[in-house]
């Protein structure tokens, strides 16, 4: 795909390289696109027609969310193709009436349609412009409305950003081309990084260091090193009661500190995935996860579009699992020290760096370390979901969620987020790597941890 000059190309952040390396490795090896979803489940009134008439008024003024995605010649780094935007088709909105649902497992568990998981398995076509589709499902008393993208169009805030302002261009307190200015810009701002190159590459490379120190706890995850398989996604979200979810913020804050809760979240994690790992004839040796840092300054209006993100990495030895509070402590000295030494920004430093590389190599560079493993789990905590968007469209949100794609190796991943007084823990994994008994000890584990009623 010829691009014939600049204007007509919106570059991607480092971040959307790295998820579009993933997203070519997962369709190579899998036969599905790395995408994400965004859940909002809403009472009686939606205005079906009306968010199809705001939606299709916002894409117009955003070519970014049809663009094809190409790069600039044989080697340059991928670009958003925008003035290639209106020949792409617009995205889909599809309502389905009484689908299948997704029968819960245990009680607490929302009862979400089938088909919802069954998108994480689908194909995006980057290179036509296809990055975005929505479907919509009526059910008693409400409805579903469920949006799907190829990841590095949004991250998690950014995908909360952009339901919000759909609902502003709605109300019309926001114009539909009113994006905020870093949507507009040349290329990303996420934060400050040296001027020159060589000073990034010894950034960059001291973000790759870091991560090879993790090889040596023998990461192994859920689903085992990268092989070709069929990506089959389910995943089930736990909704837990407001007084549970008001005891397990009180004991976050008391255990991990009130500015860093997400680390009690993902201690809990750790020891979930451990007490199945631990009881398997191969168990693993250590637990290596990525966790994504979002870089939008805080108190601004922020981003919505590309992915604004750097990564925390966090290795612990499988024996530390055993013990929660011992646990808790070194995750917190390894983000001491990760801040301490500026990985944020060297992250982000490799993340741009990278974007010049090769699709194949990016991704084969990505599971080196770890002998064909991408990490143990992923992991999120996005804190309070969507804060302020309170009716969408005439419906009131009655509760809201993420449900990020997982490659098929690790297999696991588990964000935490906060709606309506409860917390929701989603997880996604991959069909097959757990048992029904493995499950249960799972979900067992995780909920002992995060109420303290071990």
């Amino acid at each position: 795909m010829r691009i014939s000059s600049p204007s007509d190309a919106l570059p991607l952040t480092g971040a959307d390289c790295f998820l579009r390396a993933f997203d070519a490795e997962t369709r190579r090896t899998t036969g599905a696109s790395h995408l994400a979803q965004l859940v909002l489940r809403l009472g009686a009134g939606f205005d079906l027609a009306a968010f199809r008439a705001v939606l299709a008024r916002v894409v117009d003024a955003n070519p970014i969310l049809r663009a094809p995605i190409a790069r600039r010649g044989a080697v340059g780094a991928p670009v958003y193709r925008v003035a290639a935007a209106p020949r792409a088709a617009a995205p889909r909105v599809e309502v389905h009436a009484n689908p299948p649902l997704a029968a819960p497992a245990r009680t607490g568990v929302l009862a979400i349609p089938a088909l919802l998981p069954a998108r994480l398995n689908e194909v995006f076509a980057g290179r036509r412009g296809e990055l975005l589709r929505v479907d919509v499902v009526p059910r008693d008393g409400g409805t579903d409305v469920a949006f799907t993208w190829l990841h590095m169009l949004l991250d998690g805030a950014g995908s909360e950003r952009f339901v919000a302002f759909l609902e502003a261009c709605r109300s019309g307190a926001r114009a539909p081309d009113a994006v905020p200015d870093a949507d507009r810009a040349g290329g990303p701002a996420a934060c400050e990084l040296p001027p020159t190159l060589r000073a990034r590459g010894t950034l960059a490379w001291r973000w790759q260091r870091g991560i090879a120190r993790f090889a040596g706890l023998g990461v192994r995850s859920l689903a085992g090193p990268l092989r070709p398989t069929r990506q089959d996604l389910l995943y089930e979200v736990a909704a837990f009661a407001p007084d549970d979810t008001a005891a397990i913020r009180r004991r976050a804050s008391e255990r991990a500190g009130f500015l860093t809760p997400m680390l009690f979240y993902l201690c809990a994690a750790i020891r979930a995935h451990h007490e199945v790992l631990g009881r398997r004839a191969a168990p693993a040796r250590g637990y290596v996860v990525p966790l994504p840092v979002n870089l939008r300054p805080k108190g601004s209006e922020g981003a919505i579009f590309r992915t604004r993100v750097s990564m925390l990495w966090f290795g612990v030895p499988a024996a530390l699992a055993d013990d929660f509070p011992a646990l808790l402590e070194e995750l917190k000295r390894q983000r001491r020290d990760a801040i301490r030494t500026g990985q944020v920004e060297a992250g982000v430093a490799a993340l741009e760096l990278g974007r010049f590389a090769p699709t194949r190599l990016y991704a084969r560079m990505a599971r080196s370390a770890f002998g064909g493993e991408l990490c143990s789990f992923f992991f999120a905590y996005t804190d309070a979901f969507a804060p302020g968007l309170e009716r969408f469209f005439g419906a009131p949100v009655e509760s809201g969620f993420h449900a990020p794609s997982v490659p098929a190796s690790p297999g696991s991943g588990l964000v935490f987020s906060l709606h309506g007084g409860r917390l929701h823990a989603t997880h996604v994994w991959q069909r097959g790597v757990l048992d029904d008994a493995e499950r249960a000890r799972f979900h067992a584990r995780l909920a002992a941890d995060l109420l303290g009623s071990d």
